[in-house]
């Protein structure tokens, strides 16, 4: 049993201990707000959010990229009874669609956003001819930078049965679907968070997760508040600039708890590779790191493991977890301290209603073991008449529990697809229970249906993550039901933002090293500027189903297949008297940074610029291409060379 009612009790309780939160935002930068300053500030933000009209009961949109000032503001909400909706605060069209959408979705509530955000969203909604929307919009904004009003904040009563917050799970694109999450339900996930991950009495965490995520929030703020733990936060820019500092950080402060999905692990071993491990890493004192968000790559968590052995790190930190926004973050978490296990299955035995069969055969798909249902949950593997498997037997993963939401915000579809009688929620998700453990082989809606049978599409790209120049991560496998077939189309989506000339040899070899290694025919290889992903980080296919029906990479296909039938690189773009986007770009890095010659073959992150200069090359970006890139690109296009090379092709 939890020992408090609401999240508001839990901070009024932490608020009497010394615990802190410390916020890095550089290598040598960072701030520090003890809880019972945070409770405070959050009081006088609340009077600020009723002094321009918000009550308890309301929605309060959350558009804040500064990490301190997110933390004043959501607790403000629930101090208030307000409903707060956290929403990634970013500069891009898909950002901006996103905060528009929710906004409309939730009935055009008050938001909270800083005064640049603002004016990006204004300009995005005239843009698109609906400047009433705009005039609407900036109306219910509130800075995230008030002026102090005189009126004292007038806390709500707040009760367990009430809406804490709502986590919106949806991609970019798509109807949103904002999971309704009561303070019982976030609770009851805490509490079975603290035992499954068997916290001690004195447990310090880092993590570098977005507090719009559900593993940031959830994991690493809220959990450590309910046991008054100091905990440090780095944002994901900053660690996407230096993944590096995560480890450095993580040893300075004595971390205990760490968390990352798969992409972190492989920036990270990216960046080792690149720079070496930094002198004096010691990370003998990490207990857990926990795996989980996206899809868990075993032989990626190893090496992961293995690079740091040298540092301390333990072979049993690999905690690798089963969750979901829907069930406040965990739904099943291995025996903690027990390290990654996992078993290898053979293909042809994943079908629903399949009893696997395990197999040491090299291409046997390997499936890591997530465990089993947090304190409090409970897991049901159905068929497809929702019937009952028994063990061993591959079906629909259903959970249920005090953590598990009553349903989506406005959402009756969704609703209806979800939520299957007596307090059970069909997750989407296929697996199997083994030994007692459960065991995710994929997503239902996924599965690709070809030559007769049925094939996961994370199997195939981990697969096609073997050919050159393709990363686990920024592939994506779906099939495609053409008309008057009954089979799917097997099209791979590759991350890829160079010239079309350079992508035609990476579609053929990715191509022709899948049909090697698994008999598949691939019907297309597109390329894509980024994935979808939810909140959760968990891959939308269906998005880029849906786009790739309605066509929205036709055009570039047909170029693409001209450039393969012709054998020929495309013709250079004639002359232009415009400044071309590498000129343009070396403009830009000499103002921000004229005591450094930077050429334009010069990586960006190894001639000596501070995070502050990143960040302010990557200003001069969106103010010239507004849009067009994230700060988290820079990492994966370092050169001016490389971002010109993106920007030139206008998509």
């Amino acid at each position: 049993m939890t020992r408090y009612d609401t999240l508001t009790q839990m901070l009024d309780a932490a608020a009497e201990t010394p615990g802190e939160i410390g916020f890095i935002d550089g290598a040598n930068d960072e701030r520090r707000l003890g809880y019972r300053l945070l409770r405070r500030a959050a009081e006088r933000m609340l009077a600020v959010l009723q002094a321009r009209g918000a009550s308890a009961g309301e929605p309060l949109i959350l558009y804040v990229p500064d990490t301190l000032r997110f933390l004043q503001f959501f607790w403000a909400g629930l101090y208030g009874g307000l409903v707060p909706v956290p929403i990634a605060a970013g500069a891009t069209r898909a950002h901006l669609d996103k905060l528009v959408r929710v906004w409309r979705h939730m009935g055009e509530p008050r938001l909270v956003i800083d005064a640049r955000h603002l004016a990006r969203v204004r300009a995005h909604l005239e843009e698109a001819g609906d400047s009433d929307s705009a005039e609407r919009l900036a109306a219910r904004a509130i800075s995230d930078e008030p002026s102090a009003v005189e009126t004292p904040a007038e806390p709500a009563p707040v009760r367990a049965d009430q809406t804490a917050f709502i986590q919106f799970s949806s991609g970019s694109t798509g109807d949103p679907k904002g999971v309704v999450l009561t303070h019982a339900n976030v609770l009851a996930n805490i509490d079975a968070i603290s035992v499954g991950s068997d916290l001690g009495d004195h447990e310090i965490a880092l993590s570098w997760m977005p507090l719009t995520h559900d593993m940031g929030l959830i994991g690493f703020h809220l959990t450590l508040v309910y046991s008054a733990f100091t905990h440090y936060l780095m944002t994901p820019d900053l660690f996407a600039r230096r993944p590096l500092l995560w480890l450095e950080k993580a040893s300075e402060k004595q971390a205990t708890l760490l968390c990352s999905p798969n992409f972190g692990y492989r920036h990270t071993l990216r960046a080792i590779s690149a720079r070496g491990l930094p002198d004096g890493l010691d990370l003998s004192r990490v207990r857990l790191i926990y795996n989980g968000a996206e899809p868990i790559s075993a032989p990626l968590a190893r090496e992961f493991v293995a690079e740091l052995a040298p540092c301390g790190l333990a072979e049993t930190v690999m905690f690798c977890v089963y969750g979901m926004a829907e069930a406040s973050l965990a739904a099943s978490f291995p025996p903690a301290g027990r390290g990654l296990a996992s078993i290898r299955v053979a293909a042809d035995t994943l079908g629903v209603g399949d009893a696997i069969r395990t197999s040491e055969d090299p291409q046997a798909i390997e499936l890591v073991d997530l465990g089993q249902p947090v304190q409090g949950a409970e897991i049901r593997i159905v068929d497809a008449n929702e019937a009952p498997l028994a063990a061993d037997r591959v079906g629909h993963v259903w959970i249920r529990g005090a953590n598990v939401t009553a349903g989506y915000h406005d959402n009756a579809e969704a609703n209806a697809a979800a939520q299957r009688g007596d307090g059970w929620l069909a997750t989407g998700d296929l697996g199997f229970i083994h030994a007692g453990h459960l065991f995710i082989t994929g997503r239902a809606k996924d599965i690709i249906f070809v030559n007769g049978a049925n094939f996961y599409p994370q199997d195939i790209e981990a697969v096609a993550a073997g050919a050159p120049q393709i990363e686990l991560g920024k592939i994506a496998a779906a099939g495609v039901r053409t008309e008057n077939t009954e089979a799917d189309a097997l099209v791979l989506f590759v991350v890829f933002r160079g010239h079309d000339d350079d992508f035609v040899p990476i579609a053929r070899n990715v191509a022709q090293y899948v049909n090697q290694q698994t008999g598949l025919v691939v019907d297309q290889v597109v390329p894509i500027e980024r994935m979808p992903k939810t909140t959760s980080g968990k891959l939308q296919r269906a998005d880029l189903v849906r786009a790739y029906a309605e066509g929205a990479y036709g055009q570039r296909l047909a170029a693409l297949q001209a450039l393969m039938t012709a054998g020929e690189p495309s013709a250079p773009a004639p002359a232009t008297d415009t400044p071309s986007p590498a000129t343009l770009l070396a403009g830009i890095c000499a103002e921000v940074a004229p005591d450094k010659q930077i050429g334009a073959n010069d990586n960006l992150f190894e001639i000596g610029l501070s995070s502050l200069e990143l960040a302010q090359i990557h200003e001069g970006i969106e103010a010239q291409w507004p849009g067009r890139l994230e700060v988290t690109d820079l990492f994966d296009y370092p050169t001016i060379n490389d971002l010109a090379e993106v920007l030139e092709r206008g998509d």
